[in-house]
């Protein structure tokens, strides 16, 4: 049911995507003369379907653009089969740049699996140091609701055992090129209580966050 339904709205935006390129071509052509926007038009839809849906569907429209501008432009530009060649290949870079999307939503997609089924207490946060998920492990070592966590600095909940200002650039560090995860005694500002924490970047669709793991000692 779900697949149909992705199917229907698939054909529904690439129908009136490509009423849309057909229609500006038309109107442009009666009002100002031969633009010939629809190779453009095209290759914008395409990205747009990209965005939305996987490689297979994005290959699946590119003849039909690619047919739609040839028409359109056969008697009024030069070179129509070389612009509707540009627009196959600027498919074929949509089509690439789908897969590519899928694939780092179903990496995210087992990142948090793998997050939700561990047992132990872990906080992701972002390169400006604000806290954007808390495990319930964490919650309970923390001994506060999740509400009155998220989206405040990390740095606000925890105390280094060494010089804040050390803490601060091992974390900025870790958004650099090629990072290495890294090990900290760190303490909780609101209670006496310690723990070893090993901070590790992770590539998310939202950008790089640290997933910080605890260790109570």
């Amino acid at each position: 049911m779900v697949n149909k339904s992705g199917m229907r709205q698939f054909w529904g935006l690439l129908t009136g995507l490509l009423l849309v390129v057909w229609g500006i071509e038309y109107g442009t052509t009666c009002l100002f003369g031969d633009l010939t926007l629809a190779p453009p038009l095209s290759i914008i839809s395409l990205g747009i379907l990209a965005i939305f849906f996987t490689w297979r569907k994005v290959l699946l429209a590119i003849p039909c653009f690619v047919v739609l501008s040839y028409c359109l432009i056969l008697d009024t530009a030069r070179f129509p089969a070389v612009r509707a060649i540009s627009i196959f290949l600027a498919g074929i870079l949509a089509s690439w740049a789908s897969y590519q999307r899928v694939k780092i939503i179903l990496h995210a997609q087992e990142i948090g699996a793998i997050l939700k089924n561990l047992d132990l207490p872990w906080v992701l946060s972002d390169e400006a140091g604000n806290v954007s998920q808390i495990s319930p492990a964490a919650l309970r070592l923390l001994g506060c609701e999740e509400r009155q966590v998220v989206g405040i600095s990390f740095f606000s909940i925890f105390s280094p055992l060494e010089q804040k200002g050390e803490l601060i650039r091992k974390y900025l560090d870790l958004f650099g090129t090629s990072p290495s995860p890294i090990s900290q005694a760190l303490s909780f500002r609101a209670s006496a209580i310690k723990c070893n924490a090993s901070l590790s970047p992770l590539e998310l669709p939202g950008g790089k966050k640290i997933l910080t793991t605890l260790t109570p000692v």
